[in-house]
C-alpha cells in the first residue's frame, strides 16, 4: 500500500488551493512541508526572519486580493512570527500561518521549543487549531483557509505537531479535499437597500468612503460603475486605494478624517456612504457632523454600530449590494457638487506645491514624494512603510489602480519593517510591474536583511528610503514639548553601501535634483536595490499626521 507524510499531506492541500508560494524560515519541525511544496511546484520563499515570511503573505494578499501561507518552527519560530499575524487581524487580512510542535509524545517533557502556543495565538486569529492525526490535515488545513477568507478575512493558524508531518499513513485511508471553499456572497436585505436608495435619490451633496472590503471582495468594477451612474464623489481608504484610480473624476483621493479639506466635506455634505470603510485612529466617528446622514455597508453585522449607527445599515458582501444600488438607481448628476469638490482638493494642491517643489536641503520629504510619484503608473506597485514616510506617501502618492497602492496604514495596528516584505511578495505576484517601496530609516532597519532574500530568490524591487537620522514621528512632538527626546535618535548610515555589499545596486542622494535620476538607474539595474536619500529631520506631519 503507498504511503504519503504529513507534510506531503500538507503541501497537496496548499497546492490544490492555487497558492503559488510558502514564505518561511526552515526548521526542524516543519523540513517536510517546505520540501514536499518544491517536489510539487510550490515557490518557497526563505526569508531571514519569521516576521518577514508574515509580512510576505500579507503583501501577497494585498497585491492580489487572495490568500498566502507563512510558516514558522516551534518556539522562537512561531513567536516570530506573531507581529505578522497580529497585524493581519487588525487589518482583515487573509493568511494562513503554520507553526511547528514538538511531537506528541514530547508535550510537557521539556523537548527542544516545546511550548503552549494555541493559547498565545487564539487572540490574534480567526481560527486556532491543532491537528493530532495525520489523516485530519487535509481537513484541518482546508478549514483554516475557509476561516482565513469568509465574511471579514483574516489571520488563521494551524499547528502541527513534529510526528505527524515526518510520519507516513496509508494514501487509501486519507482524503484530501479538492474544494474547500465556496464563494457565495450575501447581498442586502432588500428591505434595508430599497431605504438606501431612498437617500440615495434625495441626497444633493452625497460621498462616498471605500474601504478594504472593496478589495476583499474585489469590487473596484461595481464600485466604479456604481459612483458613475450615481455621480457621486469618492474617497478612498486602506487597501481599497486605487480600486478606482486617484486620476478619475470622480475620485477624490484618500478618505482620512485628519487629511486636508475632507473634514470641510463632511462638513458640508449631507449624506454620507461607507462602503466596507471602518473607524479607528484614522478615521474617527467623532469627527463626522451628528446630522449628517449615513448608509453603512459591512460583511460584519458587529460592524455595523460601531463608532456610531447608520440611518440605514446593509449587511452583506459589499460587491452585490453595489450591484443593488447600481441597478436600483437612475442616472443622477451633482455636477456642481463634484466641481466644487475638485476645486477644493486642486487649491489643496496647490497650497502644497512650494512643498512639492522645493529645492532645499536637506530634503523636503514632500519633495522626495513627488519625485517619486513620476514613476507611478499602471506598470507600478507603490508600498508605503515608516512612520513619517507613511504619511507623507499616503498623502502625496497617487494610486493609479487595484492592488497597486500597497500601504502600511492597511492596518490599524501601524506596524513598521512591512514595506520590504511587502515589496517582495508584490513583486512574485506581479512579476510584469515594476515595485517601489518609500520607507523612512527607522522602518527600513527593521526587515533590511530580506535583501538578502530578494537577492536569493531574484526579486528586484527598488526602496527609496527618506532618512531623516531619527524615528521622526515621535522626535519632532516630543521634542516641541519638552525639548528634549530619548531613544529617538539614529545615525547617519549609508544603507545603501549596506545593500550594495549584498550585491544589490545602492544609491546615495543628497540633492533634490538627483532623486528622480537615481530612482531611474536604480530600476534599471534589475537588481534588488536601495535609493538612500536624506532627508530633513525637523519636518514630519507628527502623531496623528493622518
Amino acid at each position: 500500500m503507498a504511503k504519503i507524510s504529513g507534510g506531503a499531506l500538507a503541501a497537496q492541500v496548499i497546492k490544490n488551493d492555487g497558492i503559488k508560494y510558502l514564505f518561511g524560515l526552515v526548521g526542524g519541525h516543519i523540513y517536510p512541508i517546505m520540501e514536499n511544496c518544491v517536489e510539487l511546484g510550490i515557490g518557497v520563499i526563505d526569508v531571514r526572519h519569521e516576521e518577514s515570511a508574515a509580512h510576505m503573505a500579507e503583501g501577497w494578499a494585498l497585491a492580489t486580493g487572495k490568500p498566502s501561507v507563512c510558516m514558522g518552527t516551534a518556539g522562537p519560530g512561531f513567536t516570530n512570527m506573531l507581529t505578522g499575524i497580529a497585524n493581519s487581524f487588525a487589518g482583515g487580512t487573509p493568511m494562513l500561518a503554520i507553526g511547528g510542535r514538538a511531537s506528541i509524545n514530547e508535550f510537557d517533557t521539556g523537548a527542544l521549543q516545546d511550548f503552549n502556543q494555541l493559547d498565545v495565538v487564539k487572540p490574534m486569529t480567526k481560527f486556532a487549531r491543532a491537528v493530532y492525526q495525520i489523516e485530519r490535515i487535509p481537513d484541518y488545513m482546508g478549514m483554516a483557509l475557509r476561516h482565513a477568507t469568509s465574511g471579514r478575512p483574516g489571520p488563521a493558524y494551524l499547528e502541527v505537531p513534529k510526528d505527524l508531518l515526518f510520519g507516513e499513513i496509508d494514501v487509501a485511508s486519507v482524503q484530501i479535499p479538492e474544494c474547500h471553499r465556496m464563494q457565495s456572497p450575501p447581498a442586502g436585505n432588500p428591505r434595508d437597500v430599497e431605504r438606501a436608495l431612498e437617500l440615495i435619490a434625495k441626497a444633493k451633496k452625497p460621498v462616498a468612503f471605500a474601504g478594504g472590503g472593496i478589495w476583499w471582495s474585489q469590487a473596484h468594477e461595481e464600485l466604479k460603475q456604481f459612483i458613475e451612474k450615481a455621480d457621486i464623489p469618492l474617497y478612498t481608504r486602506s487597501s481599497a486605494r486605487g480600486s478606482v484610480p486617484d486620476d478619475h473624476p470622480l475620485c477624490l483621493g484618500p478618505g482620512f478624517t485628519l487629511a486636508p479639506n475632507v473634514l470641510n466635506v463632511l462638513a458640508e455634505a449631507d449624506l454620507l456612504i461607507l462602503l466596507s470603510a471602518r473607524f479607528g485612529f484614522t478615521f474617527k466617528a467623532g469627527l463626522i457632523p451628528p446630522n449628517l446622514k449615513m448608509i453603512r455597508v459591512d460583511i460584519e453585522p458587529s460592524e455595523m454600530c460601531a463608532g456610531r449607527a447608520p440611518d440605514v445599515g446593509i449587511v452583506g458582501d459589499v460587491g452585490t449590494v453595489l450591484r443593488q444600488f447600481t441597478d436600483g438607481i437612475k442616472k443622477m448628476s451633482h455636477k456642481e457638487w463634484v466641481e466644487q469638490l475638485r476645486s477644493g482638493r486642486e487649491q489643496m494642491r496647490q497650497a502644497f506645491e512650494p512643498l512639492l517643489s522645493s529645492d532645499q536641503k536637506p530634503i523636503h520629504p514632500l519633495r522626495l514624494c513627488r519625485e517619486v510619484s513620476k514613476f507611478l503608473d499602471r506598470e507600478t506597485i507603490i508600498c508605503t512603510d515608516g512612520g513619517d514616510m507613511c504619511v507623507w506617501g499616503n498623502l502625496a502618492l497617487p494610486a493609479m489602480g487595484p492592488g497597486l497602492f500597497i500601504s502600511q496604514a492597511s492596518s490599524i495596528f501601524g506596524c513598521l519593517g512591512v514595506g520590504i516584505p511587502y515589496g517582495i511578495a508584490a513583486k512574485l505576484a506581479k512579476p510584469e510591474k515594476r515595485v517601489i517601496v518609500l520607507t523612512g530609516d527607522g522602518a527600513f532597519g527593521l526587515t533590511l536583511m530580506e535583501f538578502d532574500t530578494a537577492l536569493r530568490h531574484n526579486v528586484p524591487f527598488v526602496a527609496v528610503i527618506g532618512n531623516d537620522q531619527c524615528w521622526g514621528m515621535i522626535h519632532r512632538p516630543i521634542q516641541n514639548q519638552k525639548g528634549m527626546t530619548v531613544g529617538c535618535q539614529l545615525a547617519h548610515r549609508r544603507y545603501d553601501k549596506i545593500v550594495e555589499a549584498m550585491g544589490g545596486h545602492g544609491e546615495y542622494v543628497e540633492k533634490p535634483e538627483d532623486i528622480g535620476p537615481a530612482i531611474q538607474r536604480a530600476l534599471d539595474s534589475g537588481l534588488p536595490a536601495c535609493v538612500n536619500v536624506m532627508t530633513d529631520p525637523e519636518i514630519g506631519p507628527g502623531l496623528g499626521g493622518l
